[in-house]
């Protein structure tokens, strides 16, 4: 009965030690809760990578935390740099290289790192591109870029089209 009631007696005080943290001295003292305030500290656990991250990696960022280039090719039939109304996009008739992946054109490439600079090469056998090389930086979350490439036709191609008119 002497054992029990011991046992019961530590019970009791290590309950009591546990559920008020301010007896068993836990308690942060109140200079630091004023620092926390003053300098923004937020007190979050340290996040531990649970068994499914470790196997597969983390989730993949959203698709508005990178950056994404849209490039077109146009058959520029006034040469004045820009697509107006009736000239034709020129569909895979252009190869783009950009971050050593071809992509023939129209091509839509998401998923690029923010903060990056990546080189891009253009290249056509019919046709002669006003871009062959140019730079792309994505330099903001979710930015999206827009190249339009206008072309002309090559000079052989030029003789073609008018041999097979005569």
């Amino acid at each position: 009965m002497i054992k029990y009631v011991k046992m019961m007696a530590c019970f009791a005080i290590f309950s009591l030690y546990m559920i008020s943290p301010g007896l068993s001295g836990i308690t942060q003292p109140v200079w630091a809760d004023e620092s926390e305030t003053e300098f923004n500290i937020k007190n979050e656990g340290v996040k531990k990578d649970n068994i499914f991250n470790l196997f597969f990696g983390g989730a993949p960022l959203m698709p508005t935390e990178n950056g994404t280039v849209i490039i077109d090719a146009f058959l520029d039939d006034n040469n004045n740099q820009k697509w107006d109304d009736g000239e034709i996009p020129l569909e895979k008739a252009v190869v783009c290289v950009l971050d050593n992946v071809e992509y023939p054109l129209p091509a839509f490439i998401p998923g690029l790192e923010n903060g990056t600079n990546y080189p891009l090469s253009c290249s056509s056998a019919e046709y002669d591109l006003s871009v062959k090389q140019k730079s792309v930086f994505i330099k903001k979350r979710g930015e999206i870029i827009k190249i339009d490439i206008p072309c002309q036709p090559t000079e052989q191609r030029t003789a073609m089209s008018s041999n097979a008119r005569n």
